[in-house]
């Protein structure tokens, strides 16, 4: 660093300004301050951010960006080795402020386990030549005006958190996401300061709302005043009410029981945008389980609050895990331009109301990377409603409550737990286990007169297990029909057996997400005007779904999985007799292990014991007992590790899909294509993963390694599929990468 020439935090924009490090440091030190007041902890969060990157002031990584530049304006790769900076403020914080220490630790890496940094900071310690340029980086940073002495407030806001060790780490991943942000925000306004002048543009929740009242006036305006009265419309009235009733009473854990038609979808955002205005949060974020329900769900809202209104956001964003430990190195430090354009490319949350996926929301509530946690704070003093909350795994029940207790208790939340299962989140129910006055918006008496007043399908079961020849034997004897599968492979096997039957679609995670709306788009339309309709789909049609088949097959599973599959017969109850599910057992089909293999072992015994008649809550109220005789709600250990603040650790068990996966691009239409010859050209931009988020397919591990072929790597971490794509079929893997997993729960 040469006298006179200030200390740089990164290289220069495309204006050829660079970055100087002392205004980088209080940018970032202001932003997290500000982050950091929702959680009563501004001073903490002022010096995190002032000292987050104090390690730059070293020669050595001056240098090191010197030497990027001229690598960049000669069109050469960065330099190999990199200069890692984060140590230099934990050692300073570690012994003035403990609590920030792992997180300047991690801004780049993660948050290291407590022992992992304590055992860190004690080799530096005990560096003789480290600590000598320790020195020279705090006496630069005192030359340049950076305060290394805190203010006395930081330790009244340390004794305020107490001694609870689930408060304190789940405190420091908020503290860590207002830090992570702050430093990406100000990076990406040094880099692309047009994207940042963009930002804080959403509409507000005041202004939501009268939209939502405006849309829903206009929408009974059309209703069509001879089915405006039917059992289904006179439920969906009475649960819109009740929804909007609620929203006036205080924050806390709410639970919403709504059988499958009875308008849960509009009465849940109902509800969510005006509490938030009552009580004056700042969002609404709705986790759904399923990727179809979130591409149908954010839908819903944009129609119904406009495009720019809604942020959906579900499988796109992934931290770099797949990258060489070289790559990564170099996105650690995100010192040049394109290193910062593939860090920034995550989501933080700064709309008023989200949609995504209940893996997302979770996975990244026991993260520990910088891009799962960014987004982390701005769940404070917001609205979250878990729709279809039974589907939590049970095995991670005791971690998930705990965060959302602390969440109601601490963040100024509330939570609404939805589902359309009522006896699911009756009485000694798992879903409910130590979360405090849970409060009813619909009364339990009401909500059995729902489920009794919307049974509008009667189920049969044939005393033998079928043949797919048999199935569609069956099939070919109905005009339209739904055909709900366990597994992937399964539905394949169905479409090969119907061979190439007029007005036959596929739906499943095979399909990019721009497919299955083109497949749900013309089916409605199919199935509106009379034409022949057989849609063979895996769960992924089973939950918030809106269609209406006269009749309904589904393989053999979950008892609640069945009932939500019967939702899509007569949905709106306008069939002179009722509608016809037929509950097969499959000889061929595989079965997914884990959790989804033992609801279907009960279910399988119940139904050997009882009538068909599903529409009984006390059923359900056996079938949840049976399932929950033997289970364990933590089954990774993940609250022990939390005690002891091991967060990478925490991360890699907590995992709602046991093995995780990994997103590839399908070149679907010509928007797709423009995209990736934008991101060809000029690298990847932080909008680039949501644009992309409709032509997207999960793989699995070992699906992504057998297709080394079949794709290729445009930006780092981001996937361009090659191989083939069947307009029924989808995505070609081959049939010994299709697996028995339930895949389709995710995202």
């Amino acid at each position: 660093m040469t006298s006179g020439i200030p200390a740089h935090a990164h290289t220069p924009n495309p204006s050829g300004t660079w970055h100087v490090l002392k205004d980088h440091l209080y940018s970032v030190a202001r932003a997290t301050q500000f982050f950091s007041m929702r959680i009563g902890t501004e001073q903490l969060g002022f010096y995190a951010g002032l000292w987050h990157d104090l390690g730059k002031y070293n020669p050595e990584f001056q240098s090191y960006l010197e030497q990027c530049h001229r690598a960049s304006t000669q069109g050469a790769p960065p330099p190999r080795r990199s200069q890692p900076h984060a140590i230099y403020g934990a050692v300073l914080a570690a012994h003035i402020c403990p609590p920030i220490a792992s997180l300047i630790y991690g801004h780049h890496s993660g948050i290291p386990s407590l022992a992992d940094l304590r055992n860190k900071l004690a080799e530096k310690r005990q560096d003789a030549s480290w600590q000598t340029v320790y020195q020279s980086v705090l006496q630069r940073a005192k030359q340049d005006g950076i305060p290394l002495e805190p203010s006395p407030e930081y330790r009244q806001e340390i004794e305020r958190l107490g001694r609870d060790p689930f408060r304190i780490e789940l405190f420091s991943r908020f503290l860590f996401s207002a830090l992570v942000d702050a430093d990406y925000l100000d990076t990406e306004a040094h880099f692309d300061p047009d994207k940042a002048q963009h930002r804080g543009t959403y509409p507000t929740i005041a202004t939501l709302w009268q939209s939502f009242l405006q849309e829903r006036q206009d929408f009974m305006n059309q209703v069509d005043p001879t089915t405006a009265q039917s059992s289904v419309n006179r439920v969906r009235a009475e649960v819109y009410q009740a929804c909007v009733d609620a929203a006036e009473r205080d924050p806390g854990v709410y639970r919403l029981a709504v059988p499958t038609g009875g308008g849960k979808t509009r009465s849940g955002l109902a509800f969510g945008l005006r509490h938030a205005l009552v009580h004056q949060m700042d969002r609404v974020i709705v986790a759904v389980p399923y990727t179809s329900i979130i591409e149908q769900t954010a839908e819903v809202y944009r129609q119904i609050l406009g495009a720019e209104a809604v942020l959906e956001h579900h499988s796109a964003v992934r931290d770099p895990v797949a990258l060489s430990q070289e790559q990564q190195d170099q996105l650690d430090e995100g010192a040049t331009r394109f290193q910062a354009q593939a860090r920034l490319a995550t989501q933080n949350w700064d709309a008023p109301l989200i949609v995504t996926t209940t893996v997302q929301l979770f996975e990244s509530l026991f993260a520990n990377r910088p891009g799962a946690c960014r987004k982390l704070h701005n769940i404070v003093n917001s609205v979250i409603i878990l729709d279809e909350v039974q589907t939590l795994p049970l095995g991670l029940l005791d971690p998930i409550l705990n965060v959302l207790k602390e969440l109601v208790q601490n963040y100024h939340v509330t939570v609404v737990l939805c589902t359309a299962t009522q006896p699911a989140l009756e009485g000694s129910s798992y879903y409910l286990r130590g979360l405090d006055h849970v409060q009813d918006m619909i009364s339990p008496d009401q909500a059995k007169a729902h489920f009794r007043q919307l049974n509008r399908v009667r189920f049969e079961m044939p005393p033998q297990p079928w043949s797919w020849s048999d199935l569609a034997t069956d099939l070919s004897e109905q005009h339209q029909a739904l055909v709900v599968l366990n597994t992937r492979k399964d539905a394949l096997a169905v479409l090969d057996a119907l061979g190439s039957q007029e007005g036959l679609f596929h739906l499943s995670t095979l399909l990019c997400g721009q497919h299955r709306r083109q497949v749900l788009a013309e089916v409605r339309q199919r199935l509106k005007a009379g034409d022949p309709c057989y849609l063979v789909s895996t769960q992924v049609v089973e939950a918030g779904v809106d269609l209406d088949f006269p009749v309904v097959y589904r393989a053999l599973g979950p008892l609640d999985r069945i009932v939500q599959a019967a939702g899509r017969c007569n949905r709106e109850g306008l069939q002179s007799d009722l509608g016809r599910v037929v509950i097969f057992e499959p000889v061929e089909g595989g079965m997914p292990r884990g959790d989804y293999g033992s609801a279907v072992a009960a279910t399988q015994q119940l139904l050997k014991h009882i009538k068909l008649n599903l529409s009984d809550p006390d059923l359900f109220q056996d079938y949840f007992q049976r399932l929950y005789q033997t289970v364990e709600l933590d089954k990774q250990g993940i609250q022990a590790l939390r005690q002891r603040q091991n967060y990478p650790e925490v991360a890699k068990r907590f995992r709602l899909i046991p093995e995780g996966s990994q997103p590839v691009v399908v070149n679907y239409d010509p928007a797709c294509e423009q995209i990736m010859r934008q991101i060809r050209r000029r690298g990847l931009f932080s909008g680039d993963h949501r644009a992309l988020q409709p032509y997207l397919v999960n793989l699995r591990p070992y699906e992504f390694r057998l297709s080394e072929g079949s794709r290729v790597e445009i930006a780092p971490n981001l996937w361009l599929w090659e191989g083939g794509y069947d307009p029924l079929k989808g995505i070609q893997l081959g049939s010994k990468s299709i697996d028995y997993d339930p895949i389709d729960l995710i995202l």
